[in-house]
């Protein structure tokens, strides 16, 4: 990853951390749901729940938390600091012990086989912006897991991108904060496979904003990046609908490589 990439998908999340709840109605709600969507899926694929989990976007939590509260082990991780410094503090309220660092997708400070499964939720992968970026991810995931691990990645379904310069609009609704109530909202604005996100937070629908949060994605394929899983070397790559609010791509690490 490039430093101006980076510093992009930093800027994010570290002012977004203090707020990333507000993008759910229910943020507690959301984690048991997403937790036990996340567990069938685990279930069904590997069997046992008793898994080392190596969250590699763990933000402020979501995932996190609530495969912990479902007795996980799980190890946190994410591009941003004051995001997983909050996710400590959000398990720790929680009477939940969950190791964090900060750590990019391509380097991640984990000894080679040391976890079962590795999640990346949240259309997290697609911050990296090229084909060639996504697969040194991929294969710095391969690393860290044990032979026969599994690999769970939560991503849009994009369909074909719009013109260049297509502005869509995609509000969340009224959200209560402190005491204050915030209309929030994300526009992208598209530029080829590309597209720019900007998170806002409005003290009325058509206000100006009082908080605003900005970054970059990539509109990848979901067929596209199952591609990329095999040339990683992942094998049994399969997409799986219905058990999470994003469609989620498993794939599992050859038990003899």
């Amino acid at each position: 990853m490039s430093p101006s990439r980076a510093l992009i998908v930093s800027d994010l999340y570290d002012d977004l951390a203090p707020f990333y709840h507000l993008l759910f109605e229910d943020w507690d709600a959301s984690i048991r749901r997403q937790a036990a969507g996340l567990d069938g899926l685990i279930r069904s694929r590997w069997g046992r729940p008793d898994h080392t989990v190596l969250d590699v976007a763990a933000g402020i939590g979501t995932q996190t938390i609530g495969l912990a509260a479902l007795g996980y082990r799980v190890l946190a991780s994410d591009r941003s600091h004051p995001a997983v410094c909050r996710a400590a503090a959000e398990a720790s309220r929680r009477h939940l012990h969950i190791p964090t660092c900060a750590a990019d997708f391509t380097a991640l400070p984990y000894r080679s086989g040391s976890a079962e499964l590795i999640l990346a939720a949240d259309n997290a992968l697609p911050h990296l912006l090229t084909d060639a970026a996504l697969l040194l991810a991929l294969t710095e995931f391969f690393r860290c897991l044990a032979p026969g691990g599994g690999l769970l990645l939560t991503v849009r379904d994009y369909g074909p991108p719009p013109p260049p310069g297509t502005v869509e609009y995609r509000p969340y609704g009224w959200r209560r904060w402190g005491e204050h109530d915030y209309y929030v909202s994300q526009e992208w604005r598209w530029n080829g496979p590309c597209y720019d996100l900007r998170i806002t937070a409005s003290r009325s629908i058509d206000g100006r904003p009082e908080h605003a949060f900005e970054g970059r994605y990539y509109a990848i394929p979901v067929a596209q990046l199952a591609a990329l899983c095999r040339t990683a070397g992942f094998v049994e790559v399969e997409r799986q609908d219905g058990s999470f609010y994003q469609p989620v791509l498993l794939a599992t690490r050859p038990a003899a490589g």
